[in-house]
């Protein structure tokens, strides 16, 4: 037990440390395999939570992740993302599957997130590109490996 907490304590330490995005929430679109839309807000200096909608197989699905944000390849406003989260949605599970329709119904998971952001100084705007793997746990339990997904975001600062 004593291990664990110090372990988190230390990755804690780390993800306060240094510099991170420079804006407190963004607003924008994904466009991939899943398209919708994506709020990011900034908790600590690199640290987010985010929030996306997006539609597919004849329904709709919400996942809420957790973020954290490194600068990447020595590049002011470059930075790369790593996090994980939940995911509560409706859709048609014989769609996901191309079988005949079967009938939305409820599914629930985890998921991941790993990608990279780009957020302009002299406008407000980022341009991001992630791929968000997930499993469905209850009702349509699989594995979702080809959510890629390019962001378009809208920044207040």
């Amino acid at each position: 037990m004593k291990k664990t907490i110090i372990t988190f304590c230390i990755l804690l330490l780390f993800t306060w440390m240094g510099k991170a995005q420079d804006y407190h929430t963004g607003l924008g679109i994904k466009a991939g395999m899943a398209p919708g839309i994506s709020a990011k807000h900034f908790v600590t200096t690199n640290a987010a939570l985010e929030g996306i909608l997006t539609a597919r197989w004849g329904g709709v699905n919400l996942t809420g992740l957790g973020e954290f944000h490194l600068p990447v390849f020595d590049t002011e406003g470059m930075y790369f993302y790593y996090g994980g989260g939940i995911h509560v949605g409706m859709w048609d599970s014989g769609k996901a599957k191309d079988e005949p329709a079967s009938g939305n119904k409820l599914n629930l998971g985890i998921d991941a997130i790993v990608g990279l952001e780009y957020a302009f100084f002299d406008i407000p705007l980022s341009l991001g590109l992630d791929w968000k793997p997930g499993f469905n746990i209850i009702s349509d339990s699989r594995l979702i490996i080809d959510e890629i997904a390019f962001s378009v975001r809208y920044l207040f600062r």
